[in-house]
């Protein structure tokens, strides 16, 4: 079976359930969207952590000789 457009496949065979397992379905759909919304905000955090790294990382250039120990 060729799958050309999943979103019409998936309410076509959808169509004959019964309520139960629809809602069984509409549960996992939504656990899917959170966890892919979750995916996003972890790649934001994890480039907001670079951004801040390199921030840092200028800030403090120099530093040892700037501040050196005694």
């Amino acid at each position: 079976m060729a799958i050309s457009n999943i979103p019409d496949l998936i309410v076509q065979e959808t169509k004959q359930l019964p309520e139960n397992l629809l809602k069984e379905v509409l549960d996992f759909v939504l656990l899917l969207k959170r966890k892919n919304k979750l995916g996003e905000t972890k790649n934001d955090l994890s480039a907001m952590q670079l951004t801040e790294l390199s921030h840092l990382e200028s800030e403090f250039e120099n530093y040892k000789e700037l501040f050196p120990y005694e």
